[in-house]
């Protein structure tokens, strides 16, 4: 039988995107979330997360946005948040070393103050898949024993979950998803940004009112039908590693 995770990513980016996932998980399909340490307040946000059952709760790696939580000076805008992402696709290199120390951290203030691992691990813009960044993704990776996302098989000590990431604005309806799932990988992560569109969303990122058509259609009885219908197993990643 296919395995679908679907993993809503920037948890703790608002409260806006905090409530929809979960609202999502409760009465819809989400089945795994990913968490930026960077942003304010995640002890709340985290919070948040405490007895929700049987969702899949990762880290989602940051360089891109937020503060740093390490003294790392390679990754700062001037105003001391990270620099954003067209700064890397634009040649500006900075301290593997010190990404290494950033993410190492982001990780472990998980565990701290969740008091588990986290199941997985991806990143803000995938930047832990840029080529550049690969040997800081598989030292992580084995040193946590975690997944991670990938959209091409890149470790071969971990269980591979092949990641659509093209799931988002006019993309989000039965169309796409029928291309998904006839995919010939048994396990299948789909990328998915839901949220409830607050102000803050509005004004830290230009991806906002999309969220919420791919939270209704995470939420809608036909897209539960439909991958019913198809034997679709909705899982995360604690179960496949189970297995």
């Amino acid at each position: 039988m296919k395995k679908l995770i679907i993993n809503a990513d920037d948890f703790g980016l608002t409260h806006g995107c905090n409530q929809g996932i979960l609202e999502g998980h409760k009465k819809g399909l989400i089945s795994s979330t990913t968490v930026m340490m960077t942003c304010p307040d995640i002890e709340k946000s985290l919070a948040l997360l405490e007895g929700v059952d049987d969702l899949g709760i990762g880290v989602h790696l940051c360089i891109t946005s937020g503060h740093p939580l390490t003294a790392g000076q390679s990754f700062r805008d001037r105003d001391g948040s990270f620099r954003k992402r067209n700064t890397y696709l634009h040649g500006i290199d900075c301290d593997i070393d010190e990404v290494y120390q950033e993410w190492k951290a982001q990780i472990d203030t998980f565990i701290k103050l969740t008091g588990r691992k986290p199941d997985h691990f991806d990143s803000h813009h995938h930047i832990h898949l840029m080529p550049r960044f690969l040997d800081v993704t598989r030292k992580l990776s084995q040193e946590y024993n975690l997944p991670i996302r990938q959209d091409k098989r890149t470790l071969t000590d971990q269980p591979f979950v092949q990641c659509f990431t093209d799931f988002h604005a006019s993309n989000a309806n039965i169309e796409t998803l029928k291309k998904i799932i006839t995919m010939p990988e048994e396990n299948i992560e789909i990328m998915t940004h839901p949220a409830f569109v607050d102000e803050e969303l509005c004004r830290i990122s230009s991806y906002s009112v999309e969220r919420k058509v791919e939270l209704d259609f995470w939420m809608d009885s036909e897209t539960k039908a439909f991958l019913n219908e198809h034997h679709i197993a909705i899982t995360n990643y604690t179960k496949i590693a189970k297995h």
